[in-house]
This record gives structure tokens, sequence and C-alpha cells, in this order.
């Protein structure tokens, strides 16, 4: 056998032995998947042929004798060749058997290419038939981006037409998706609903209980993708383990009621324990303290959790601190496992905290013994019974909880459905608010005035603010 039969029967025999790995144009299979996690230089990344994966196989489509030459082009889409093209990297079966067509480079191919014409006609005596297949082997190519490549196979019976791509001249136009990108593996937020926060307790616990301080404020699961999305190399399947070599989870929100206590009142330092991760919704199991805690964020160190597992973001109340309403963010960095792997970072929208029963804010409260006389009345729009409480925050954001049968005036904090309160005060509030917490005030002038968050057990709650003017003889409801 002479090297020209020898060459095409070896290429043949690959091209026939992985024909399951390859492209196929007619069949629109095999296209390939790469990891989004691999670095892709801007200067260009070899994307590795490896098993015949990026082989290309198409029906000829027209017939081809072995006295008339034809001409198949190939043309690309954000892929270029990694190394010149050469005659032996096309194929073309012909009725006398596998690969025996004879095949010539006529223009295109050169590196950094990404097209390429190939002369084709039958060996001696024989015929390329419409469904013979042509195997295009290229070894590599090279990637600038992560966009979906194309390939499209046209045969022309004219080599004028073939290199000046003369679409509408074409015998046969065959179009298929050479590789595209997908992620090998993702994090991503669960939908989960935390503990609510318990009015019927000053909003400093959570309703799972009598004094109940721990709830999540959040769930992640990081996965691996099914199927294989590849490495450069063309082979290795990008999983969390290979490409990542850690990470790291930072929860944003409001943490400030897990703050330490000294003798009873929140101190504004913060124990890293009080924030952590479990790996069930209750908090208690495969726990992990956070690294860091401050007021608005947490840190955890998630290199340790193992892919396909859920885990939970969890908080302890300290018992004293208002909790307050709000969603928790995430943003999940991880660090490359090498220099073939990005780092990523995939921002979550985690849980949010809510409060049972309704409430109502009255942004404006007088001064209590100001000039102006203030009142609220809170009113139970609903058909439930239940109780009321008030959160009073000052102008510089101190803030007390009280109920409402601590109030002078107010007998209990129950209130009926479709009742409403007596006039209370402001200045029955302050010394309420002040009884509840001495080291409280309501602040020296001017930002001497009042907000008001009204909570009540029912499922609908309004509230007015009322001032007497100074000779009592109008009001305003506001």
């Amino acid at each position: 056998m002479n090297k020209k039969l020898l060459s095409l029967a070896v290429a043949a025999g690959l091209a026939s032995s992985s024909a399951h790995a390859a492209v196929d144009l007619n069949a629109a299979t095999g296209t390939v998947s790469v990891a989004t996690e691999n670095a892709v230089a801007a200067t260009g990344t070899t994307i590795a042929n490896a098993g015949s994966a990026l082989d290309i196989i198409v029906n000829t489509g027209f017939s081809i004798s072995d006295s008339t030459a034809r001409y198949m082009r190939f043309d690309f889409t954000n892929v270029t060749f990694t190394a010149a093209v050469a005659s032996a990297n096309l194929v073309v079966d012909d009725t006398s058997g596998a690969g025996n067509a004879n095949e010539v480079l006529s223009t295109g191919g050169a590196k950094g290419g990404s097209s390429v014409v190939f002369e084709v006609t039958a060996s001696a005596g024989n015929t390329v038939n419409v469904a013979n297949d042509a195997t295009l082997a290229i070894p590599n190519f090279t990637v600038t981006g992560e966009n979906s490549a194309t390939v499209t196979y046209r045969l022309y019976d004219n080599a004028v037409d073939a290199v000046n791509n003369t679409t509408a001249s074409a015998l046969v136009t065959t179009t298929g998706t050479l590789l595209s990108f997908a992620a090998g593996t993702s994090t991503v937020a669960n939908s989960v609903t935390p503990e609510n926060i318990d009015v019927t307790q000053g909003a400093t616990y959570f309703n799972g209980g009598t004094k109940d301080v721990t709830t999540f404020v959040g769930s992640l699961t990081t996965s691996d993708t099914a199927g294989t999305q590849v490495a450069a190399d063309g082979a290795t399947d990008v999983t969390n383990a290979v490409a990542v070599a850690s990470s790291t989870l930072t929860v944003t929100g409001d943490f400030t009621f897990t703050q330490d206590l000294t003798s009873g009142a929140p101190d504004g330092t913060y124990t890293a324990a009080n924030a952590f991760y479990a790996t069930n919704a209750a908090c208690t199991a495969g726990t992990v303290a956070s690294t860091t805690l401050t007021a608005t964020s947490a840190v955890f160190n998630t290199s340790a959790i193992a892919a396909g597992t859920q885990v939970w973001i969890c908080v302890n109340a300290n018992g004293v601190s208002t909790i307050g309403e709000g969603t928790y963010t995430g943003s999940y960095v991880t660090v490359a496992s090498g220099a073939a792997y990005d780092a990523e970072t995939t921002a979550l929208t985690l849980a949010t905290l809510q409060k049972n029963g309704s409430s109502t804010t009255l942004n404006l409260a007088l001064t209590p013994g100001g000039a102006f006389s203030n009142y609220i009345r809170v009113n139970n729009t609903s058909n439930i019974t239940g109780d009321v409480s008030m959160t009073v925050i000052n102008d510089a954001g101190d803030s007390v909880n009280i109920n409402l049968g601590d109030i002078a005036g107010q007998s209990t904090s129950s209130l009926g459905g479709q009742s409403s309160t007596s006039l209370i005060a402001i200045q029955d509030i302050a010394n309420a608010a002040v009884a509840a917490d001495a080291t409280w005030s309501v602040g020296a002038a001017p930002t001497n005035k009042l907000r008001i968050t009204i909570d009540g057990e029912f499922s609908s709650i309004a509230a007015q603010s009322i001032t007497l003017s100074t000779d009592n003889t109008t009001f305003t409801t506001f």
C-alpha cells in the first residue's frame, strides 16, 4: 500500500472508531460543551480535539465521480485553526470503501484562519455517493471568547464559486454547532422561608417557639452540571472539585440583632459563631461558624462544602436587639484551582426576614412634651383579636420595643377585631420606652422626634398620628 493509501486508511480507521464522539451535522449530534470555568485568553485559548470529539462528519449530499472534481468548503464561526490544516485532515468515503476518495486542500486552512476548501474526486472507477461521509478532523481549535461555534459545509461544482463562497451556487449546504459553552458547576440560592420575627416577643425573637433565637436567612447549593463540560484539553470533565481550589460566601444584610451583650445590653461587638452554616433547616447539623461577622455582613469559608450538598445560612439573635425585616443577599466567590481556570463570582438573592402579623410605620411623631400635643391611634382593621406592640426609634436610630399594655392608659396589649385604641399621648409612649430600656432616650432638640413601627398579631393594621394646635381648637391627622 502506498503512503497516501496508508494515510487514508489510518484516518478512516480513526474516524470510524470514534464516529460516536464526532459532531455529526446530518444527525445534529455530538456538539461539544466547553466549561465556562476555563480561562479564555483574549489572545486565544486552544480547545483540543480529544478523542476526535471535534471531528466533523457530514453526508457529501451530491455525487462526485472519479473524473469530475467538486469542492468542499468548511466555514467556522467563533473559532480559528490553531495550526495549518492539511489535505490529510479531510477523509471522504466512496463506493470502493471508507476513506478512498481523493482530497486535496485547495485554499484556506492557514493557522488563524476559519475557512478551508478541498478539491475532491472519487477513486478510479468509483463514485462518491450522496450518503457517503466526509470527515474533517482538525486537531485543535482556538477560541477568544465563550461563544458557541458553528460550522457550515457547502459543496460547490467549481473552484471559483467555492473560493468566493457564492452561497447561491452551492449544491449542498449543511450547518451545525461545533461547540458551545456551559458552566461545569454552579451555585444557586434555594427558595426557603425562615421563621417570622415574633412581634409578640418584642421582635427580639423568632416565632419557632418561646424565646427562639435561631433561624436561617438563606440557603444555597453548589452542583456539578449533568453531562460533561470539558476543559481546554477536550477531555477533563470540569466539576467543582476540578476547577475550584477554595470558595467564600459573603452574606449582606442586617446582623445587628446578633451582636454581643454586656450586662444584658448590646455592646457593638460580634462573635463570629452567631452566624454559621448548617446542613439542615433546623440549623443543628454540620454547623460551621462564619469567619467574620459584622453589623452588615457575615463571611463564610465554604471550601469544605461538597457539590450537591444544600446548606442553610443560620443566625443566632441575642434576644434583646430588635430583629429588622429585610432581604439578605450573597456573593459566592471561588478561587481557581490553577491558571487554566477562572475565579468566579455569583450574586445570590437569599431569604427575607418578615414579622408575623401586620405592621405600619408612623414616620413622624412629634417631640414628647413639645409645643404641639401629639397622639397616636391604632386600628385593628381585621376581624381577629391580637396583641399590639411597638418599636420606638429616635432620630439617632436607637430603638426599643414596648407592648401596647406597657403604655399608661392602656390596660391590655390586646386589640379586638375592628377595634381602635384610645388616643395615646406621645409622651406616654416615650415614658414606656425609657421604662423598657433606661439607656434609650428621645434625644435633644432639634433631633428629638420619633418614628414608631406598630405591629399587630392580626392581618391588617392602621394607625394615625394626630396633632392638636397650641390653642386646642384644631387638629391634624397624618
